[in-house]
């Protein structure tokens, strides 16, 4: 009856760990990550818009078969993708993850790398102030599907959010020959990843069937 007990108890800890990984996955709220399919005419509500010369292609994807490239090359100018999320997918007082992967390089003064999020209600009014994130500078690997990095921040929607605003953009300064060129790709807004209370319990259950073990151990 002993072993058994023992065995039982420390079951516990590997199948907590595997149910706090499991509740760890979310949903994506962002529409088409990867960039799998492209721009359409008229524009596809709450999918990828391409501004300022920003493009969709194949060059340099880093997941997948295609890219967003905001290759800048126009003093004062901001290359920029940018995507407004459906009506309802924000839930007011939740924490999300915003993060994507980038490739970014410039020349010139003034060049910058930068994304933006602001959340709205269910008018597309913004509520709160904008969060910027800005993109690594890309000193080697540009072009690769190495020279990738993430990026990521964790926001709190605030009261009355019900979608959200997504800006990436490639920025130069008002100076002749300036550019700005960067490659991004998966770019995700999801729930923080946050144990379910009853995955918290089994693993403190698992903790406390190895304090038992250890004790038993020392009194035989």
């Amino acid at each position: 009856m002993l072993s058994k007990s023992l065995i039982s108890f420390g079951l516990v800890v590997p199948m907590a760990i595997g149910l706090v990984a499991s509740a760890a996955q979310a949903a994506n709220i962002v529409n088409n990550p990867d960039f799998a399919t492209g721009p359409t005419n008229p524009p596809t509500p709450n999918d990828w818009q391409y501004n300022g010369g920003a493009s969709w292609d194949n060059s340099n994807p880093f997941v997948g078969s295609h890219d967003a490239n905001l290759n800048n090359t126009a003093e004062a100018n901001n290359a920029n993708i940018s995507q407004q999320t459906a009506v309802g997918t924000i839930t007011p007082g939740t924490t999300y993850t915003f993060s994507f992967y980038s490739q970014f390089t410039g020349v010139g003064a003034g060049f910058v790398g930068q994304a933006q999020i602001q959340f709205l209600n269910s008018s597309a009014g913004a509520i709160g102030a904008p969060t910027f994130v800005s993109m690594p500078l890309t000193t080697s690997g540009f072009g690769t599907a190495a020279g990738y990095q993430l990026s990521s921040v964790n926001v709190i929607a605030p009261t009355g959010a019900s979608e959200a605003y997504i800006n990436i953009g490639a920025i130069t300064g008002a100076v002749a020959g300036s550019s700005a060129h960067a490659y991004v790709g998966e770019v995700s807004l999801e729930p923080a990843a946050t144990p379910e209370p009853a995955s918290v319990a089994l693993l403190g259950l698992g903790a406390v069937g190895l304090l038992a073990l250890r004790k038993r151990k020392a009194l035989s």
